[in-house]
């Protein structure tokens, strides 16, 4: 049994539906066709057997919202799930504030609901396996949101190890100075690519600073809606805005005492900026609907895989609130300048996943490790502990992994970072041109293999054939 699950829905033929096919997934259902019987059934002692509540918003006796905010006030360990058909953005602002772990729109077919389901129950395995300390309630406040935006949150994944790992001159010196910038209340502004540890690095520095036993916040800035970005930061008070029936408080609040990551901090909207500013230089801030002033006593750490210049030149980063942040200018260098650090954190995810797994010790053979040291590694060091995460487990019982644990054709071969890019490099030209470019710079990558440039481009073998010979034209 995977989970329990209480379905709420006055529509009785979507019930059913939902009923048959999460029960065939292999999750414990309870199903209620009155809100009002389903909140008696929670009141008497059901919600010990409940681990999500998935209701519809608009229905006769009790609308899913009154539905949520009694079990928000009451059973707290429960998660929600909205559904609506009248679904709209204030609404979905409104379903997220108040804690809802997700929201989904009508109609919907047995996938995309059974997706939404194993990605809360994930998500609570994941917390169950971090907060033996913190003990956080698990409904929608604390769990990771999926769909519109993800929250705060103070957990990572069960067996990521938190520790900056590297004996390259470049990172040996910031770990050098590490302690020093730990030590004081500063700003840091950290840049690197996608995937170098920015984010290792900010727990590192919140993990060695005097803030360490308060709290450690995480806004990923890239993943909130305009409409959710400022509430999520600041707090709302009830009537802000459509559907902000209860105070909420912010990450600053969440934070406090402690330190709030802003990771991709330049894709917050211009007009937060300057609100963002303020509070830098005024140490306090307002709930959105509410002149009143809070005292903001929180560690700013701000992270970007963005052109800094670029983004203030295009208008997009406030150039103020870049110098504001930059006190401790932090660089992460991509894993291609540190390819010395390749050996020492090779055998660092090794331990963490054989732990994870319970295997015995294992190591590289010579041939995977000079193959690792030629690879560009464009997804950076989480691409070198997705593929050793992935060689730990395929190479079973084996003490060693060999190159066929880890490049298999098998396996998908997305590169999302040569997708991106492509579409960056590439100046402005016609249709037919951007193609033969596209091809040309995929056979660069895949060195000629004109069967994985395919899979890569998503056309056929025989269309890549045919525009090949286009290009020798």
């Amino acid at each position: 049994m995977k989970g329990r699950i209480l379905l709420v829905d006055d529509d009785e033929l979507l019930l059913g539906f939902m009923d048959e096919h999460l029960s065939m997934s292999g999750y414990e259902t309870t199903p209620f066709s009155s809100p009002v019987d389903a909140k008696n059934f929670l009141s008497d002692e059901g919600s010990e057997n409940i681990d999500l509540v998935i209701t519809d918003v608009k229905m006769n006796e009790m609308t899913g919202d009154e539905l949520h905010n009694y079990i928000s006030d009451n059973h707290p360990h429960i998660g929600v799930i909205l559904m609506t058909g009248f679904g709209n953005v204030s609404h979905a602002v409104n379903a997220m504030q108040k804690g809802a772990f997700d929201y989904i729109t009508k109609p919907f077919n047995a996938k995309e609901i059974a997706l939404r389901v194993k990605l809360f129950f994930s998500r609570k395995e994941e917390m169950v396996s971090n907060s033996a300390k913190d003990s956080p309630r698990l409904n929608g406040n604390s769990l990771p949101k999926n769909g519109l935006g993800s929250n705060s949150s103070k957990a990572q994944t069960a067996y990521t190890d938190e520790t900056f790992v590297g004996n390259d001159p470049a990172v040996a010196g910031l770990l050098k100075i590490l302690p020093s910038i730990a030590a004081n209340n500063a700003p840091i502004f950290i840049q690197g690519d996608s995937g170098t540890g920015k984010e290792v690095f900010a727990r590192q520095v919140h993990k060695l600073s005097n803030r360490s036993d308060k709290p450690y916040v995480k806004i990923n800035c890239a993943n909130l809606p305009v409409e959710l970005v400022e509430s999520t930061l600041f707090g709302h008070v009830k009537g802000s805005f459509t559907g902000a029936i209860t105070d909420r408080t912010g990450a600053f609040d969440e934070a406090r005492g402690g330190t709030l990551l802003l990771d991709e901090i330049t894709e917050i909207d211009i007009n937060v900026q300057a609100k963002l500013l303020r509070v830098l230089q005024e140490r306090e801030f307002y709930r959105v609907g509410s002149q009143k002033t809070i005292q903001a006593d929180v560690r700013i750490i701000a992270t970007s895989n963005r052109n800094i210049a670029q983004a203030i030149n295009d208008g997009k980063f406030r150039e103020d609130l870049y110098f504001r942040l930059n006190v401790f200018p932090i660089t992460i260098p991509p894993l291609r300048e540190r390819k010395s650090d390749i050996p020492r954190l090779v055998n660092h995810f090794i331990n963490i996943y054989c732990e994870q797994y319970q295997f015995d010790k294992k190591e590289v053979s010579a041939e995977l490790m000079d193959h690792f040291m030629e690879h560009e590694w464009r997804g950076n060091v989480r691409e070198l502990e997705n593929v050793i995460h992935r060689g730990v487990i395929l190479s079973h019982d084996s003490n060693k992994i060999n190159k066929e644990h880890i490049d298999n054709e098998i396996f998908s071969n997305v590169d999302f970072e040569l997708a991106n890019e492509l579409l960056t490099d590439i100046p402005l030209m016609s249709i037919e041109d951007m193609e033969l470019q596209l091809i040309k710079k995929t056979m660069e990558h895949t060195r000629g293999n004109q069967k994985k440039a395919a899979k890569i481009l998503g056309i056929t073998d025989r269309t890549i054939r045919n525009k090949l010979k286009q290009l020798q034209l």
